[in-house]
């Protein structure tokens, strides 16, 4: 039997949390994607959720663990292997302003040590007028085995961001 990576069981713990919190008709979990990357050889895992009011507005967390740190664990190398978190919160707008109040309250929470990204996009073929806001938070800390509450931590804090998107 094969041991499960460092990527298996944070995966397992924050797709267990956030299941859970579906359940309690706290969010709702609208899609899902387990990757292995052959090709970069890394696997990454994301999970998409709502309020439960099925609102425009979502967000994504993201694990990924890199081939260092994977190919690493596997061979027994590295001693504490770790994956790296991204999380992206999306809304649909009418209009390309941003939310420059979510902006000011994703730059307290992780702006001084965590990178910030802002995409603004619309389909120019469509007749509708909505453009779609991302957010995306690439956190330069790495998460190991140790770092559980840390990770349930981002995703209660996301839940709380997304109960103010929510127009």
């Amino acid at each position: 039997m094969i041991d499960p990576t460092v990527f298996d069981n944070l995966k397992v713990i924050v797709e267990g949390y956030i299941y859970d919190l579906d359940l309690e008709k706290e969010i709702s979990v609208i899609n899902r994607s387990d990757l292995i990357d052959l090709a970069r050889m890394s696997r990454s895992y994301l999970i998409t959720f709502s309020n439960i009011e099925k609102s425009p507005s979502s967000v994504t967390f993201e694990i990924e663990m890199k081939h260092k740190q994977l190919s690493g664990e596997l061979q027994e190398t590295i001693l504490y292997p770790v994956c790296h978190i991204k999380l992206t919160l999306q809304e649909e707008i009418n209009g390309k302003e941003y939310d420059e109040l979510l902006l000011r309250k994703l730059k307290k929470l992780w702006g001084d040590e965590h990178l910030i990204k802002l995409f603004v996009t619309k389909e120019i073929t469509s007749p509708i007028k909505n453009y779609q806001h991302q957010y995306q938070i690439c956190f330069n800390t790495t998460y190991g085995e140790d770092d559980i509450e840390a990770l349930l931590q981002i995703v209660d804090q996301s839940i709380s961001l997304l109960r103010t998107m929510t127009r």
